[in-house]
């Protein structure tokens, strides 16, 4: 029975300490950041559009583990295109929402959960 205990004792620490090395990719990037995204946040960074300011803020809203996010524009379903042509100057705030809270405010079909832009 100890060989057992001292093989998963082993294991759980190759895990934890594999686990601690995992790099995130990120390097020198920008900090990765899980908030709304506002005025005051786009003012520093150097892009034009939604889709940029997404692309260098927040990516991982664009990468759903099981597919796309839904993007919502001012409550309004739209598609991921429309991203691009919507001025950064013109956005009130950019908010990420889990399929479950998505569902609940905007009804089904948010299986990925939805990218919700609020103009000014």
């Amino acid at each position: 029975m100890k060989p057992i205990v001292a093989r998963l004792a082993l294991a759980a620490m190759v895990a934890l300490m594999t686990h601690a090395c995992v790099s995130t990719g990120e390097g020198t990037a920008l900090p990765r950041r899980t908030g709304d995204i506002t005025p005051a946040e786009l003012e520093g960074i150097s892009a034009t559009h939604a889709m940029d300011a997404l692309i260098l803020l927040r990516p991982q809203w664009l990468r759903a583990r099981n597919g796309l996010a839904t993007v919502v524009i001012n409550a309004q379903p739209s598609n991921r295109e429309r991203l691009a042509e919507i001025p950064i100057r013109s956005i009130a705030r950019v908010t990420f929402m889990t399929p479950a809270d998505a569902t609940t405010r905007f009804g089904t079909g948010f299986f990925n959960g939805a990218i919700v832009v609020t103009l000014r």
